[in-house]
C-alpha cells in the first residue's frame, strides 16, 4: 500500500473519529441541555417526593357557637406506588391488604382514584384505629412506599342531631372528581355530599398545603426540603339554636312513638318541626325525622353497610322531608282561603253562614258528620269560628265564590308552587297549585273529560285537599306570614361564613321576599279565629289546655285524608305566640298521624311551653344549667 493510499485511509478513519465525537457530543447537549429539566425531574422523581397535606374542614356552629360539626386527629395510611412493579409490589398489596383488612380489588381501586402522578402519595385508608397503626409499624420495613400520616377527618360531636340540615361527607364520585378536575381534588377525597356540606363545600374544603421530602430506596422519608402550610376552610355560623333542634327532634320522635304505641296510628314513623323567628326568616330549628347519623355514614369502615341500612329502610331517613316532601295542607290551608275571601269581597267578618255540613252538591260531608259517632252539624257561623272548628262547609262554600284561579292566585302570592329561596342541598321541591290549565296539561293524554276542572275539585283545593301540594317549608314561611300580618322573609339557615381569624366572608340580611296584603279586618277576623283554635271549643283546645304561662297563642289544625289503601291521615298544625308581637313561628307535620288536634298539636305546643319557660322561669333554667354543669 503506498503512501497516498495509507493518507486516504488515515483521513477517513479520523472522519470517522469526529464524526462519533460529534454524535456523543450533541447526544450529550441534547440530553443535558435541551432535555435537562424534564430528567432532572425524573431523578427528583426517584428522590424526592411531595406529601400532600390535606387542609382543616371548616366547621359549622350553631347561633350560640356550640359546635355541629368540627375535627378530630387521626391516622391516614398513604401509598407512593412510583418504582413499584412486578413481584415487590404483589407482596406490597397482600401484606398492606391484610394489616388494613381490604381485598386486593378495594386496594387497587383506592390506588387507581387517588393516583394523580406516579410520585405522589396516595392515601389508601383514613381515621385508620390505633392498633392497625402499631401492626404497620412493625413491618414498615416490609412495606416500602407505605407512610402513615396524622389527618382530621370530620365529625359531629351531637351525633344525629339536625343531620339533615347538615348533611354528610363521603369519598368523591368519579362524576365529580371529573366535573371538578380544576378544582385540585384526589380520588381519595372526602367531600360535603348532602346539606350545608355539599352547599358550601368550596368555603368549607380550606386550600390544601403539601411538603417535599427526600425518601431513601425503600420509599421512606429521610429529610423535609420544602413545606408548604394547607389554609384551614372557613366556618360556618347558623341560625340554627341547638336546644331548640333537640327540642324539636326529642318531642316529633316521643310523639310518633306515642302514637304507635296508642295502637290506632301504627304507621305514625315520619314528620317534621320546623322552627322561625318571623321577625327576620332565621330558621331556629328544621327537623326531619327519621334522621341518620353522619358520624357512621363519614366513618370508613361503616358507611357502606350504614347506607345500606338507611337506603333499603322504607320510611326513607336520607329524604329531607322538610324541604323535600310535598303533601296537600288540609286544614292548615284555610287561613288562606278566609283572607282571599275577604279580601275580594266575597264574604265579611258579620256574615253569617248556616253550615249544614254537607256540601253543595250533596257528595262531601264535612268532618262532624263522618265522626264516629257523628256529631251535629256547625249551623250558623262566621268566618272566624269557622276557622276555630275548621268548617268544611264554610270553606266549600267559600271556594266556590272565589273560584280555583284566584284561590291559585293567592298561593302563589304567598309563595306556594315555587321555591322559598332557603339553599339547601339536594335543593326544595316546589310544589304544586293546581288550576284549569295545569289540570288540562297534566292530563293531557287522557280523555276530554277528565282534563275539564270541576267545581268540587276547587271545593277540595279551598279547605287544601286535593291536587294541592305543599312542603313543610313553604308552610313555615306562609305561617311566618300571618304572625307577621303580611310580610314574608326568606327562610335562611346560614348567618355568617367565617375565617378562623375571625374575619367575616359572608354575612345573610333578612330579606323580604313576599306580601300577603289584606285590610286591617281582615286580619283581625282571621287571627281572631286563630287566636280561638287553640281555646275552648277550638279544635286544638285540648291539646293547649292549662297552657302555664300568659302567652296568647294563635294556630291552626290540619287533617289531609288520603286516598283508599294509601293509610291514616296526615296531621298538621301551624302556630305563632305571642299573637300581637309574635317571636316564634312552630309549623308541626305528621305523617299517618291522624288529625291535626291528635298528632302535630302537642308537639306545637310543647315546644312553646319550652320555649316560653326560659322567659317566665329563668330560675329554672339556670338550676337545670347548673345541675347539667
Amino acid at each position: 500500500m503506498d503512501s497516498k493510499q495509507r493518507l486516504e485511509r488515515a483521513r477517513t478513519l479520523g472522519w470517522c473519529i469526529i464524526l462519533v465525537f460529534a454524535v456523543l457530543a450533541g447526544r450529550l447537549w441534547y440530553l443535558q441541555i435541551a432535555q435537562g429539566h424534564k430528567y432532572m425531574a425524573m431523578a427528583d422523581g426517584n428522590r424526592i417526593r411531595w406529601l400532600r397535606t390535606v387542609a382543616p374542614r371548616g366547621r359549622i356552629f350553631d347561633r350560640n357557637g356550640v359546635p355541629l360539626a368540627t375535627n378530630r386527629a387521626s391516622f391516614t395510611v398513604s401509598l407512593m406506588p412510583g418504582g413499584l412493579s412486578g413481584e415487590t409490589r404483589m407482596q406490597l398489596m397482600t401484606k398492606l391488604g391484610e394489616l388494613l383488612g381490604l381485598t386486593m380489588e378495594e386496594l387497587e381501586e383506592a390506588i387507581a382514584k387517588g393516583s394523580r402522578y406516579p410520585y405522589e402519595a396516595i392515601r389508601v385508608m383514613q381515621d385508620v384505629p390505633p392498633e392497625t397503626v402499631v401492626a404497620l409499624e412493625e413491618r414498615r420495613f416490609e412495606l416500602p412506599g407505605v407512610m402513615v400520616e396524622m389527618e382530621e377527618v370530620r365529625e359531629y360531636p351531637l351525633n344525629s342531631l339536625a343531620s339533615h340540615v347538615l348533611g354528610y361527607m363521603a369519598p368523591i364520585t368519579r362524576e365529580l372528581l371529573a366535573a371538578w378536575s380544576d378544582e385540585g381534588y384526589y380520588g381519595s377525597d372526602y367531600i360535603g355530599f348532602t346539606g350545608l356540606e355539599r352547599l358550601y363545600e368550596p368555603y368549607l374544603r380550606g386550600t390544601d398545603g403539601g411538603s417535599q421530602v427526600e425518601v431513601s430506596a425503600l420509599n421512606r422519608p429521610v429529610q423535609m426540603l420544602d413545606r408548604t402550610p394547607p389554609v384551614p376552610g372557613a366556618d360556618l355560623i347558623l341560625t340554627l339554636d341547638w336546644e331548640l333542634q333537640e327540642l324539636a327532634e326529642r318531642a316529633l320522635v316521643e310523639q310518633l312513638a306515642e302514637l304507635r304505641a296508642a295502637g290506632k296510628y301504627t304507621d305514625a314513623y315520619s314528620g317534621v318541626v320546623i322552627i322561625l323567628d318571623p321577625k327576620t326568616g332565621a330558621i331556629l330549628a328544621l327537623a326531619s325525622m327519621p334522621g341518620y347519623d353522619p358520624n357512621r355514614l363519614s366513618d370508613t369502615t361503616q358507611r357502606g353497610n350504614y347506607y345500606l341500612e338507611l337506603s333499603r329502610d322504607p320510611e326513607r331517613p336520607l329524604f329531607n322531608r322538610a324541604v323535600r316532601g310535598l303533601y296537600s295542607p288540609g286544614s292548615a290551608f284555610k287561613p288562606l282561603v278566609a283572607i282571599a275571601a275577604l279580601k275580594e269581597g266575597k264574604t265579611t267578618s258579620k256574615e253569617v253562614f248556616y253550615a249544614d255540613d254537607i256540601g253543595p252538591y250533596g257528595i262531601k260531608r264535612c268532618w262532624t258528620l263522618n265522626n264516629s259517632p257523628p256529631l251535629p252539624p256547625h249551623g250558623n257561623i262566621t268566618l272566624s269560628e269557622a276557622l276555630k272548628v275548621s268548617c268544611n262547609d264554610f270553606f266549600w262554600e267559600l271556594g266556590l265564590r272565589l273560584g280555583i284561579e284566584t284561590i291559585a292566585s293567592y298561593a302563589r302570592e304567598v309563595g306556594f308552587g315555587s321555591a322559598v329561596g332557603l339553599p339547601m342541598y339536594p335543593s326544595e321541591e316546589t310544589g304544586v297549585v293546581p288550576d284549569p290549565d295545569w289540570k288540562r296539561q297534566r292530563f293531557a293524554r287522557r280523555t276530554r273529560s277528565e282534563q275539564v276542572w270541576y267545581p268540587v275539585e276547587t271545593m277540595d283545593v279551598a279547605i287544601g285537599q286535593g291536587f294541592l301540594l305543599v312542603t313543610p317549608l313553604q308552610m313555615a314561611a306562609f305561617y311566618m306570614g300571618l304572625a307577621n300580618r303580611g310580610p314574608i322573609y326568606t327562610p335562611y339557615l346560614v348567618d355568617r361564613i367565617q375565617l378562623p381569624t375571625g374575619e367575616v366572608v359572608e354575612t345573610t340580611e333578612p330579606q323580604v321576599s313576599r306580601r300577603l296584603e289584606a285590610s286591617p279586618e281582615a286580619w283581625q277576623a282571621v287571627i281572631k279565629g286563630m287566636t280561638q283554635v287553640v281555646e275552648t271549643g277550638g279544635t286544638g283546645a285540648t291539646a293547649f289546655r292549662r297552657f302555664p304561662y300568659p302567652v296568647k297563642i294563635a294556630g291552626k289544625t290540619g287533617s289531609v285524608q288520603l286516598g283508599p289503601n294509601q293509610g291514616d291521615a296526615h296531621s298538621w298544625f301551624g302556630g305563632f305566640a305571642p299573637v300581637d308581637d309574635p317571636e316564634i313561628v312552630v309549623v308541626a307535620f305528621v305523617e299517618h298521624g291522624g288529625g291535626g288536634s291528635v298528632a302535630s298539636a302537642p308537639i306545637v305546643r310543647q315546644i312553646m311551653e319550652e320555649y316560653f319557660r326560659k322567659q317566665y322561669e329563668p330560675e329554672h333554667e339556670q338550676d337545670n344549667e347548673n345541675g347539667r354543669e
